[in-house]
């Protein structure tokens, strides 16, 4: 895999990494620095939605997200508005102001939308 890093002068440069690092040490060359990136794959999920009709659709989104927000983002895919949403998932219905972490979701978690 590659990445790409830009400097504060602009500059780009690229590095070959593995996949499966969990961080990367590297040395920027001229003034000695050194930088820890962590790639934190596991902050993006993917997650589905059902309505009760059947459909299905997926969306991505963070685990540090607020309910409402993956609220707007299934509106903006077509779904109804926000104020007319309910989220449920296991059973519990999903409060706005909580985020997904805080109720444990995780990739391939579906949520249940339900009319209010």
């Amino acid at each position: 895999m590659q990445i790409s890093i830009k400097t504060v002068e602009g500059k780009s440069i690229n590095l070959d990494v593995d996949d499966s690092s969990d961080t990367i040490d590297l040395k920027i060359h001229g003034l000695t620095r050194e930088m820890i990136i962590r790639l934190d794959s596991d902050q993006v999920l993917r997650i589905f939605v059902l309505t009760l009709a059947g459909k299905v659709s997926n969306l991505e989104v963070e685990k540090n997200e607020t309910i409402e927000n993956v609220m707007t983002k299934i509106h903006e895919k077509g779904g109804p508005p926000v104020d007319k949403q309910k989220l449920i998932f296991k059973g519990i219905q999903l409060e706005k102001g909580r985020t997904m972490a805080y109720y444990k979701i995780k990739t391939d978690s579906t949520l249940v939308i339900v009319p209010r």
